[in-house]
């Protein structure tokens, strides 16, 4: 996100939010509508300075629409969200690590992170070896 002022120096940024659907389509992938949104004052200068593309987060806010030519001179209807609240849903490290793990499954070797099972939770895996000495019970 690119941080910008107002003439009157309020701060604001475009974003786009990749709003993954659920389910995989016939090739794998996990398909996601983007959609542009702006952000205002602190929160603004916040996620500017903390935030990365793919850092998790949780937006509220309202739709707004508004209107604008095209290329070929056409008048168009476009929709974006205000974001009002902006959660951060995860650390920098967790973010960092997260990263790794992509890299490994590209082929990137190991990011450093010192894990090699990958992520615990991923619905795509169907075991998980735990040592018996990190079982609660």
């Amino acid at each position: 996100m690119e941080l910008k002022k107002t003439a009157g120096g309020i701060s604001y940024g475009f974003f786009t939010l990749a709003v993954a659907r659920g389910a995989r389509d016939e090739q794998g992938n996990h398909p996601a509508d983007f959609i542009r949104a702006i952000v205002w004052d602190k929160k603004a200068e916040l996620m500017a300075r903390y935030l990365h593309k793919g850092s998790l987060v949780g937006v509220e806010g309202r739709l707004q629409s508004y209107a604008r030519e095209n290329g070929e001179g056409q008048r168009r209807t476009e929709l974006e969200v205000v974001a009002q609240n902006i959660i951060f849903l995860e650390s920098q490290k967790v973010y960092e690590f997260r990263q790794g793990q992509k890299a490994q499954r590209a082929g990137g070797g190991d990011a450093g992170s010192g894990f090699t099972q990958g992520d615990p939770f991923d619905p795509e895996k169907k075991d998980v070896a735990i040592p018996e000495e990190d079982l609660p019970f």
